[in-house]
């Protein structure tokens, strides 16, 4: 929504509202009201959408109409009261919006958050995430005693086959023959790929910054898999 055009709109309308009460009373010159109401007319439409935006119930039946007393008073008096609630729209957005949640970093798992807190008042927090990422797959790792890291690491013990020799797995309680166990194991298995694949992986290679809420969403991914990963057993 372009407010600042919005405004240039509604103000030009009122100097005309202005200028006509003007040659409608002490100054009354009918030959200065005509070229008015032509440009009246052609901007009330414009103004009537943008009142209609903000407000429909500012808008009086007589908008724009040169009423045969008052003139253009009710239109002048709607373009004011447009103008004030316009002046007005950031604060009322933010004051007025519902109540919405809001997520506590310090309640995301453990091993993500205690990872990245360190470095997240130094607002890096990329590289906050990426501590976190490698974190989460130590404290994978070190449950199976893998060899390998990060996504590999996940893609094989997440797995929902059966464990093979030398192959841990880290599989949710359940019966594995069971359709259910397997569509939530195979959620676990991909998320956690993702999770690296998506999360690490440009933390390490791509350059630019993170906006903190980025990051934020990127630690509850993780916070996720890490919680998912606490549910599960050891099959070998």
């Amino acid at each position: 929504m372009n407010t600042e055009w919005m405004r240039e709109r509604l103000e030009a309308l009122l100097t005309e509202c202005v200028d006509y009460a003007r040659y409608n009373g002490d100054d009354w010159n009918e030959a200065a009201q005509g070229p008015i109401m032509e440009r009246v007319d052609r901007q009330v439409p414009t103004a009537r959408r943008i009142i209609e935006m903000l407000d429909p119930s500012l808008i009086p039946e007589d908008f724009g109409v040169n009423a045969y007393l008052g003139g253009l008073r009710q239109t002048e008096t709607a373009v004011r009261r447009a103008l004030g609630l316009l002046e007005d729209l950031d604060e009322i957005r933010t004051n007025l919006a519902p109540d919405s949640p809001t997520l506590v970093a310090d309640q995301l798992h453990q091993v993500v958050w205690a990872a990245a807190s360190p470095l997240w008042p130094t607002g890096e927090y990329k590289a906050a995430t990426m501590n976190a990422a490698v974190s989460l797959s130590s404290h994978i790792k070190k449950r199976v005693g893998s060899h390998l890291n990060e996504r590999e690491l996940v893609q094989q013990v997440f797995s929902p086959d059966p464990p093979k020799a030398q192959q841990k797995r880290l599989h949710l309680p359940g019966d594995t023959k069971d359709k259910n166990w397997r569509s939530a194991q195979e959620g676990l298995h991909l998320v956690a790929q993702g999770a690296f694949a998506g999360i690490r992986n440009p933390a390490v290679h791509v350059e630019d910054q993170w906006p903190e809420h980025v990051a934020l969403e990127h630690l509850a991914v993780l916070s996720v898999v890490a919680r998912w990963a606490d549910r599960t057993d050891v099959a070998s």
